[in-house]
């Protein structure tokens, strides 16, 4: 495949003379000669081209050089895992802003309260949308060429509006091709439940229908299993497990990157052998849905925040998690979870900083202490983690999809189905299994804890917690006692927990309120 950050001179053109500055990020073609642009099939590429690249921007923040400042600005974490449990601050490289995040304390003036970046992403793929299909002078630009695209502008549209209302709640629809003069950019919000289903699933089922069925999948690209396996995820927010449930069998029904079905077995699930490969190699996993691709090499640091070196990294694995789970006392070579030592290094540790988190990269299956001391032992296993490495961030795999139908199957009352799911991921993992008599999955509510638990320890680092203590409605359950433990540890001595749940919701950045004045702040910030 191409790499998708490509440069084209399209993609040039709209990022250096785009309105940047509008609150949407939108970004009118009018500003360039519209006759240079979305005439040939090298324009509808380079269009393609550029919706994604500002995609993974959006996620894995700005193309950061180390030492700018604009390093470690990854959206896809602050956004879908940072607020919750999984992670707490680094205990030397904390900031102002990772401590509002983590301690419930947001303003309208956190850097990641601002949803500009997504609304960019929109914006290219309303362009796409408006544009391509009038592409008539280039014999190459056929009806499946045009299909394609737009099939994936819909499907990528839909995904960006389904984090914007995951976050905020409420939020602008801009739908329209924006030329920058006939399209007013100022207006008001609509509510969360209007944009879901007038928006969000009519785009994604506009997508499935120009899905080309039986194809094989594609890794970096959305295609017919990353379109099913969104508005699964999207009917489960909703709660609509009727539809959630067929969607998630048109899922199991398609193919996937390597051309086999995925099935409603654990045979698409990659061996417990080759886990670590999931993050290593999607390209060649069986359980590949969607990811999206960063070539350290090619596109400078991606620096995701849970990353392997210590060194300026703002967060580490939550102290309260790494005595539940990750403990290395607990986790001996013989105790059996393949998913501890290859998620962080246990045998390096910095009591402020923490382990390093090292799922992304190759290392050794389930390491070993090597040699006598920590010193010697992290000197091995450095090999593997101190270079240049592509970072693949998972959106959607096989594992999280049948966690998730887990859930669906649960909250239907199908508790037999919901525990086949659950052991499946168990199984591969080397743990033990449950019986329905277990009181970890007895009644309802039991299991959906457990499957919760699971998707804790599977997906942490996969942009995953956060949503599903929002879904499940269990922010303050769950973060209540956490954020007590870290207020106190922050020296407060009347720690008051998650008091507000109006505060589930992200705070509109305050530079976007200002530059759309019929916009209105979420409830409980202030503004």
């Amino acid at each position: 495949m191409k790499k998708i950050l490509y440069i084209s001179a399209l993609s040039i053109a709209i990022t250096l003379l785009g309105s940047c500055k509008k609150f949407l990020g939108l970004e009118p073609l009018d500003q360039i000669s519209v006759d240079q642009f979305y005439k040939s099939k090298y324009d509808v590429d380079a269009a393609m081209a550029g919706m994604y690249s500002a995609f993974q921007v959006a996620m894995y923040g700005n193309n950061a050089v180390a030492g700018t400042g604009s390093e470690q600005n990854d959206r896809y974490h602050f956004w879908g895992e940072f607020r919750a449990d999984n992670f707490d601050r680094n205990g030397v490289y904390s900031t102002t802003t990772t401590d509002q995040v983590v301690m419930n304390g947001l303003t309208p003036d956190n850097e990641f309260t601002n949803w500009s970046t997504l609304y960019t992403v929109i914006s290219r793929a309303n362009n796409n949308i408006e544009k391509i299909p009038l592409i008539t002078s280039d014999p190459a630009v056929t009806a499946a060429v045009v299909n394609d695209a737009l099939m994936q502008s819909y499907a990528m549209r839909a995904m960006c509006y389904f984090w914007i209302v995951r976050i905020w709640g409420d939020a602008v629809i801009f739908n329209e091709y924006y030329d920058g003069v006939s399209v007013p950019a100022a207006r008001p919000r609509s509510s969360a439940d209007k944009i879901l289903d007038e928006v969000i699933i009519p785009d994604l089922k506009k997508a499935y229908g120009l899905a080309v069925k039986n194809q094989n999948g594609s890794t970096f690209l959305i295609s017919e299993s990353a379109i099913c396996a969104t508005l699964a995820d999207v009917y489960m927010w909703k709660k609509d497990y009727t539809n959630a449930v067929i969607w998630f069998n048109n899922l199991f029904a398609s193919k996937n990157p390597t051309g086999l079905v995925y099935g409603t077995t654990d045979a698409r699930l990659q061996p417990t052998a080759s886990w670590k490969s999931i993050f290593t190699t999607p390209t060649a996993s069986t359980e590949t849905i969607w990811f999206l691709n960063w070539d350290d090499a090619k596109n400078g640091c991606s620096c995701t925040t849970p990353g392997y070196s210590a060194n300026n990294k703002r967060m580490r694995v939550d102290p309260l998690l790494v005595t539940s789970y990750f403990d290395p006392i607990k986790l001996t070579p013989n105790t059996g979870d393949i998913r501890p030592k290859q998620t962080i290094d246990l045998y390096q540790r910095t009591n402020a900083i923490g382990y390093r988190f090292v799922k992304w990269y190759n290392s050794p299956v389930n390491p070993t202490a090597l040699a006598a001391t920590d010193a010697a032992e992290t000197a091995a296993v450095n090999v593997y983690y101190n270079q240049a490495a592509p970072v693949y961030l998972p959106m959607y795999r096989l594992t999280d999809m049948f966690l998730l139908y887990a859930e669906a199957l649960n909250a239907s009352n199908n508790p037999t189905g919901a525990l086949t799911y659950l052991n499946y991921v168990r199984k591969r993992a080397n743990v033990a299994q449950y019986v329905i008599t277990d009181p970890a999955v007895s009644t309802k509510a039991a299991m959906e804890n457990a499957i919760l638990r699971e998707r804790q320890v599977e997906l942490i680092g996969e942009g995953k917690r956060w949503f599903d203590l929002v879904r499940t409605g269990k922010v303050k359950e769950v973060m209540d006692p956490v954020l007590k433990s870290r207020q106190a540890a922050a020296g407060d001595l009347n720690p008051v927990g998650f008091p507000d749940v109006r505060k589930t919701l992200f705070p509109i950045n305050r530079s976007v309120l200002n530059s759309n004045k019929l916009l209105v702040q979420n409830p409980s910030y202030g503004d």
